[in-house]
């Protein structure tokens, strides 16, 4: 007898548009029209995808993470509790997945990835919604999913976005996954583009650390030469065997220290400078002699045409050097 397909019946259309609901100053453009943006709409948003649907058991390795990744780190306790939960009295809430586009047999996750690793842990079924959608309305489920549960923190959320770019997103439907406006989006993305890779993996993901404290860090790290420090002292024995809750805060205070050591480090302008200004004041000179080196600063408004200037006549310039050094030499 044939297996009946579980699929069968799944009404796959997609998300309605309640345009009463969606706040002013966000336009929304292309397939990100499907979501409605507003926070407050969230959850309920959330709910309506999976409301009426069939909830099939899955094979848990039969499923696919998301295209787009938005976790540092596991959940430590939280994931725990909820492997104990799931243990005791079973998956309460489904996941949603869709199918895969490269493998009839395959699904990708949508949402609910603990829940699915829960699932392999103790070798059971994964219970799950599955609906067609394109990667937009998953991209941007996805991120409604985890806004509306508070489970993600300032840095996965900005890594979630810079992900998403990097897949071909635009950043409406980063803002429409996230809830978020321009300023935040660029906040976010100030941060995740300034501290290296190395850092926000060993930092990981920062549950405690909330949006000022990761400018701050930012701020530290506007130097490549801060970036390089950073990445080294995360890369060190004693910080690695930190508890991941105490690595922000002391990388961040390890950072301000040697901020100001070098500052006091840094040795005073050289005596040896020397200084010319033009009569009518249109073009200032510096030149400091160092040790293997002479740096020339020119400045003011004649700064850039007489440097062009200079730069054709270096030639006549050297000659009429060479000829006074050597007058001078009495030859």
């Amino acid at each position: 007898m044939a297996r009946e397909n579980p699929f069968a019946k799944l009404d796959i259309a997609s998300i309605s548009t309640d345009k009463s609901s969606v706040k002013p100053g966000y336009a929304m453009t292309g397939a990100a029209k499907t979501v409605v943006r507003s926070i407050e709409d969230l959850a309920e948003n959330t709910k309506k995808l999976m409301e009426g649907e069939a909830i099939v058991d899955l094979d848990p390795l039969l499923l696919d993470v998301s295209f787009v990744e938005d976790r540092l780190s596991d959940d430590g306790e939280e994931y725990e509790e909820l492997r104990q939960a799931i243990k005791e009295t079973g998956q309460t809430t489904p996941i949603l997945v869709r199918p895969s586009s490269s493998d009839s047999k395959r699904f990708m996750v949508v949402f609910g990835h603990r829940r699915l690793k829960v699932a392999k842990d103790l070798g059971i079924p994964v219970k799950a919604v599955v609906k067609k959608l394109d990667d937009i309305t998953s991209a941007i489920a996805q991120g409604q999913e985890n806004s509306a549960r508070s489970n993600l923190s300032f840095i996965e959320r900005a890594y979630f976005a810079r992900n998403l770019l990097a897949s071909g997103m635009t950043k409406d439907v980063v803002r429409s996954s996230l809830a978020i406006d321009e300023a935040m989006l660029s906040k976010m993305l100030g941060v995740i583009e300034v501290v290296p890779a190395p850092v926000i993996k060993m930092l990981g993901a920062s549950k405690k650390i909330g949006r000022d404290k990761w400018l701050s860090l930012r701020q530290l790290l506007l130097a490549p030469a801060m970036q390089k420090v950073a990445t080294e002292q995360v890369g060190t024995t004693e910080f690695v065997a930190l508890a991941e809750d105490r690595r922000f805060d002391e990388l961040h205070e390890y950072l301000k220290r040697y901020k100001v050591k070098s500052a006091a480090k840094t040795p005073k302008a050289s005596s040896s400078a020397k200084g010319w200004t033009s009569n009518d004041s249109s073009l200032s000179f510096v030149m400091a002699a160092k040790p293997k080196k002479v740096e020339i600063e020119l400045s003011n408004a004649e700064a850039r045409p007489f440097s062009e200037w200079l730069s054709t006549h270096m030639d006549r310039l050297y000659e009429e050097y060479s000829r006074s050094k050597q007058e001078n030499n009495g030859d």
